[in-house]
């Protein structure tokens, strides 16, 4: 299939969990892709593996959390594709609950740092590649259901992704008048190695089968699921006329 067919894409943590979801799902549809994540040995491993399959896939070492190295990878991106079209800013990290008396501003601030200011950095040091494409370009943030309904015990996590949907919306705004997009996945909890995290530290069989029947479709979110409603939002014909768009993959959890 050929949805994103002379699309040029980096996405961010694509080294596993929802970012490797979303780079296969943008490789079956065509698109041009530099994976890039601090995982230097595992997106190297899912670069490879998009490359003996055909697509143009490309991996590069970024921290989400340095400007100077978003930037670098941006370059590279520009370099190896002769252009950029698509950022998905999907690098994050997960937390463990914990109350809210017990949450110290080590914890908020390492999670700002990676899940809020990583998205603005990775925007900013790709947006002037965007504006040299032009209209039809588009960002797509990784968000996450907590920042549409909030849950107890996760007050780095969900403060700094609400930070981050914030900034989808705003710089939507701001780019509309230039024809570029600006998108936001929402998504719950998911069949990916963030679960233990999640989970406290933990994670087995039942833990998994707690999380999912937490959920109304009683199943995981997986990276499949992810990378499907990625590719919608980063077509330039199927999604024209989305922008600012939140929304939820999520088994029906925000409902």
């Amino acid at each position: 299939m050929d949805r994103l067919k002379g699309q040029h894409a980096l996405i961010t943590g694509a080294a596993s969990g929802f970012g490797a979801g979303i780079a296969r799902a943008f490789a079956s549809e065509g698109a041009s892709i530099v994976l890039a994540d601090l995982n230097v040995d595992g997106v190297r491993k899912v670069a490879d593996e998009l490359a003996a399959q055909g697509c143009e896939a490309y991996a590069v070492s970024v921290d989400v959390g340095d400007a100077s190295s978003l930037k670098a990878a941006v370059a590279e991106a520009e370099e190896r594709m002769s252009g950029l079209s698509v950022l998905v800013a999907n690098a994050g990290i997960g937390q463990r609950p914990g109350d809210f008396s017990k949450t110290d501003e080590a914890l908020i601030e390492h999670q700002f740092k990676i899940n809020a200011l990583g998205p603005y950095l990775s925007c900013q040091a790709a947006l002037p590649a965007l504006r040299r494409h032009g209209e039809g370009a588009s960002i797509l943030i990784t968000v996450s259901g907590i920042a549409l309904v909030p849950r107890p015990g996760l007050y780095g996590y969900g403060m700094a992704k609400s930070a981050a949907g914030y900034l989808m919306k705003s710089l939507a705004l701001e780019l509309a008048p230039e024809r570029i997009r600006v998108n936001g996945l929402f998504p719950a909890v998911g069949d990916t190695a963030m679960l233990q995290e999640f989970a406290g530290g933990k994670r087995d069989e039942a833990t998994d089968m707690k999380f999912a029947e937490a959920l109304p479709l009683g199943r995981l979110i997986t990276p499949e699921d992810v990378g499907a409603a990625a590719v919608y939002l980063s077509s330039p014909k199927e999604a024209a006329v989305m922008t600012g768009c939140a929304m939820p993959v999520d088994a029906g959890r925000c409902i």
